[in-house]
């Protein structure tokens, strides 16, 4: 942060409800000592716990505000931009900041320390005085609704965002029911096969011991579908449920679970490819199998709900490769509906949805995003032009480090 002295309007500080009461010689006279800083988008002002009483006025830029609270979390008080004020309530009560400021658009702030301000409020009359008080009490009413219905927001999204990732494995279950049925269907008729066959006190003749001999292979092919099935979906929801860190092979993860996503998504005639791009020496992952596997479940059944709807068909390509020498890209495309212009931008907000008539809660993509961007430190980014197609790409770390 760069600090430094210049000529300012006074009036301008009028735009401050802080100030707005001040008469012109106090405006004059923090206008002529007050010094201004510069800060780039990205620099943090201060961190929540600094010990600093000095306020700033945003002369132009915007800032925001988050505050971790008691379990890490990190929460939104606000976003503030020109003619605002932030810390004002430290430099009063030389208590460490409740909260970081971050710079989100470059920004020049005109910075007062609390030596300057009780000089100035001790010249003043006792009608500024109030003033400046008033305004700092509904400044302050304001923050505390504002973190008040952030952490509500918050805590229903994660309360539905639990709710999803059962409804998601409850899919699956569902979906590998009805695919286990059709390995045991066959085996059931090689058995019933067999048993005729062996029933009969005959010679087993070359044709009798071929029959024996494609019945059983019949029911080992199918066991083993049967027993890869339940596997896959072993491995998959066991992750969902436990989201720990590992190290494993990357492609074989996401071909887990594309292969039981499938299992519910060709009954709608939706063709799911797997693109592998890794060499061998590139696949082992640090990283968590169940966001994963959320993930791609998320995606994959919001393109069966929305690109292919009503039993449409349609393929979709998921691709694996590398970004760079320490990340992952990880491609999911489908050739449907594409997302319209206008929605975007929102596509990943909570709660927007334009499939609510059709099962849609508006979370399933904010899960997504929430899980790149939060718990693997990755990137997401959407690409879709209407009635050709959408690709989200995400970009993750080799390793995902805490």
């Amino acid at each position: 942060m760069a600090g430094k002295k210049s000529a300012l309007d006074p009036e301008v500080l009028r735009k401050f409800s802080f100030f707005a009461s001040f008469s012109r010689d106090q405006l004059e006279e923090i206008a002529r000592t007050a010094p201004k800083a510069a800060c780039k988008m990205g620099e943090v002002v201060f961190r929540q716990g600094d010990r600093s009483a000095t306020m700033y006025l945003i002369l132009k830029g915007a800032v925001k505000i988050e505050r971790e609270d008691s379990a890490g979390g990190i929460i939104s008080v606000g976003q503030l931009s020109t003619h605002q004020v932030f810390g004002e309530l430290a430099m009063l009560s030389k208590e460490p900041r409740q909260a970081t400021v971050t710079v989100t658009k470059n920004a020049e702030f005109l910075v007062i320390d609390r030596k300057m301000m009780l000089s100035i409020i001790a010249k003043s009359a006792p009608e500024e005085i109030i003033e400046v008080f008033s305004v700092l009490s509904e400044q302050t009413r304001a923050a505390n609704d504002r973190e008040f219905k952030e952490t509500l927001s918050r805590r229903t999204i994660e309360a539905q965002m639990e709710v999803e990732k059962q409804r998601a494995l409850t899919q699956l279950v569902a979906g590998v029911a009805h695919e286990i049925n059709t390995p045991l269907g066959v085996i059931n008729t090689a058995v019933s096969i067999m048993a005729r066959e062996l029933a009969e006190p005959r010679e087993i003749t070359t044709q009798r011991a071929a029959d024996i001999a494609e019945s059983l292979e019949l029911m080992r092919r199918n066991v083993e579908r049967a027993h890869r099935l339940v596997q896959d979906f072993k491995k998959v929801s066991v992750s969902q449920l436990m989201d720990e860190k590992d190290t494993f092979d990357i492609s074989e993860a996401i071909k887990e679970t594309v292969d039981l996503v499938m299992v519910s998504l060709k009954r709608n005639q939706i063709q799911v490819k797997f693109h592998d791009k890794l060499s061998p020496n590139q696949k082992k992952w640090t990283g968590y199998r169940g966001f994963l596997s959320q993930i791609l479940i998320n995606l994959l059944t919001n393109i069966e709900r929305y690109a292919y709807p009503n039993g449409s068909s349609g393929s979709v390509d998921v691709k694996i490769e590398l970004e760079n020498d320490t990340h992952y890209r990880l491609s999911v495309t489908d050739y449907g509906k594409g997302i319209a212009r206008e929605h975007q931008t929102r596509i990943f907000e909570p709660f927007f949805t334009t499939g609510r008539s059709v099962g849609g809660s508006g979370l399933g993509l904010t899960i997504v995003h929430n899980l790149v961007k939060n718990a693997m430190k990755g990137e997401i980014r959407l690409t879709s032009e209407v009635g050709k197609g959408t690709t989200f790409k995400i970009i993750l770390p080799k390793v995902i480090v805490e």
